[in-house]
């Protein structure tokens, strides 16, 4: 394990200044959201605060350190993260329909967004050790064992959408091995049966509920669809250049759900229109296009793989959590990366950065 201060000098500014970005949008989003009552609200501001610092923390923490030392432990990420999926179903408190959070003096840390860190290490040392080697179905089904044990336990929660992003980080990642065509024919078919299975077994009613009405919002507007048709209506009503700052009528008056969290793009969509949701998604494709770049000019192959399955992460989650919000897809409940409310995903996400930024600086040194 190498520490360098020298890399304070090679750090990759544009991919910070665009995590800096948004991570501004959010609070200034969280804040906004707080006016409507700031004795009660802006508690979320001052523990998103808080959470931003101590994220920065662990984001500088892992860029001094040379990313190799994760291929060393990819074992225990994989074993701390089992246990605490595990421990969540047994211990953690029940929050909106789901055991997803652990409660500690009154902060809440979701250890799927740990296990999707865990996940993408696991599969990026393994990968890169085993590349070569997807003609035959070893590797594979060894790939696919860990990480739908890891799946099966968010569902378990239950919580889709996280399951849905730790499916295809797996997948994809996949596909970036020497795996051949007719494999991947069967394996499509294989899930396409289990997902047919899945929809009578592991999904709940209200998630069942939740697919029918993004096919039919208008089949329950007062009730599940409730969520999905303010949030089109917060996007809609934001016009060019939106309502301003502290107007926006749905989330000020509290007709928009889960402003500060699953549907804060609504927010920034209603008081700064659609220039400001733009200027989003822009940082957003500038923050994946740093990303991919990283990816391209990485000689390692397990930094290709770690720098992979972060832009499939941040990739996906961005998009079915816009989609969600303009509602082009069902309401599965992602955060925004930087921009929602949370300790967890903010954690999860700049200590996803800071290894970023190692590759970075470390292959500048080496090569």
């Amino acid at each position: 394990m190498k520490i360098s201060l020298r890399a304070l000098f090679k750090f990759d500014y544009l991919l910070l200044g665009a995590v800096f970005l948004l991570i501004v949008m959010g609070l200034v989003s969280i804040y906004s959201v707080g006016l409507s009552d700031i004795e009660s609200k802006m508690i979320f501001f001052d523990k998103q605060l808080l959470f931003v610092i101590t994220g920065l923390i662990l984001l500088l923490t892992f860029s001094f350190i040379d990313y190799r030392f994760l291929k060393s432990y990819y074992k225990i990420f994989l074993i701390v993260s089992f246990l605490l999926l595990t421990s969540v179903l047994i211990f953690g408190a029940f929050i909106r329909g789901t055991s997803s959070w652990f409660s500690i003096f009154g902060f809440q840390f979701q250890p799927v967004e740990f296990a999707k860190i865990g996940l993408i290490i696991f599969l990026a040392a393994y990968l890169s050790n085993k590349a070569k080697e997807f003609y035959n179905w070893k590797p594979i089904l060894i790939s696919a064992l860990v990480s739908f044990s890891i799946i099966a336990l968010v569902m378990l929660q239950p919580d889709l959408g996280s399951a849905i992003i730790l499916f295809v980080i797996w997948f994809i990642m996949l596909l970036f091995t020497n795996i051949n065509k007719k494999k991947i024919i069967i394996i499509f078919i294989i899930l396409a049966i289990l997902i047919s299975a899945g929809w009578f077994v592991f999904l709940k009613g209200y998630q069942k509920d939740r697919v029918i009405t993004f096919l039919n919002p208008k089949k329950d507007p007062l009730g599940v669809g409730y969520n999905l048709s303010q949030s089109i209506i917060a996007v809609g009503s934001g016009g060019v250049t939106g309502r301003g700052f502290g107007l926006g009528s749905q989330s000020q008056l509290n007709f928009l759900p889960e402003q500060r969290t699953d549907f804060v793009f609504a927010v920034i969509s209603e008081e700064f229109g659609f220039l400001g949701s733009f200027f989003t998604i822009l940082i957003i494709i500038i923050f994946l296009l740093k990303i991919l770049n990283i990816t391209r000019k990485s000689n390692d192959n397990f930094a290709v793989f770690l720098a992979l399955g972060f832009l499939i992460m941040f990739f996906t989650q961005s998009l079915m959590n816009i989609a969600m919000n303009v509602g082009l897809a069902p309401v599965i409940g992602l955060p925004l990366p930087f921009v929602s409310y949370g300790g967890s995903s903010m954690w999860m996400s700049l200590l996803a950065v800071g290894i970023l930024e190692s590759i970075v600086i470390h292959r500048a040194e080496y090569g």
